[in-house]
This record gives structure tokens, sequence and C-alpha cells, in this order.
């Protein structure tokens, strides 16, 4: 499961201020075509190969996706119950 985190960038020049977000590593395990791999520079200047660029809003298409999807379920699940409880009324009476 991806867990969110609260961190402050190193670099200064991102701000300093607290950022929520998510470690790439974690998310390219669950969802690697969020997560590209490229050269990149880390805070103490070491130029690196495999830096993990994360895609904000790939991620962020995929969370209204899913949470539509959340909403019809849980319409045909309220129409279940719905239908349920009227039944159940019916046969009370």
């Amino acid at each position: 499961m991806v867990q969110p985190k609260t961190y402050k960038y190193i670099d200064e020049k991102k701000g300093s201020h607290t950022v929520i977000g998510f470690i790439a590593q974690q998310i390219r395990e669950i969802i690697p075509n969020a997560v590209q791999l490229g050269e990149g520079t880390l805070p103490s200047g070491e130029e690196i190969q495999d830096f993990h660029y994360l895609d904000k809003m790939y991620i962020y298409t995929l969370n209204v996706c899913a949470s539509q999807e959340l909403h019809r379920m849980l319409m045909r699940q309220q129409a279940i119950i719905d239908s349920l409880i009227s039944r159940t009324e019916a046969f009370e009476s």
C-alpha cells in the first residue's frame, strides 16, 4: 500500500514549505507507468542515471477514474439496499 509522506525539500530552490507527496520508488512498484527513470541531480550535487521522476498528473487521472468507479459502485449498492429495505418493510406489514 502506498503511504503519503510529509517532507521538506533539501533543495531550497524548490521551496521551504512542507510538502505532502509520495515516494516514487513505492509508486513504481504499484503504478509503474507513473514513474519515469532518467538522469538527475541529487541535492548533494551528485549526478545519477536512475533518478525517479513521479508523474503526478498520471496519478491524479487514475484517482479521478477510481473515484468515479467507486461512486458508481456505491450507487448500485445503495439501490440494492433500498430495494431490500422496501421488501423487508412490505413483508413486515
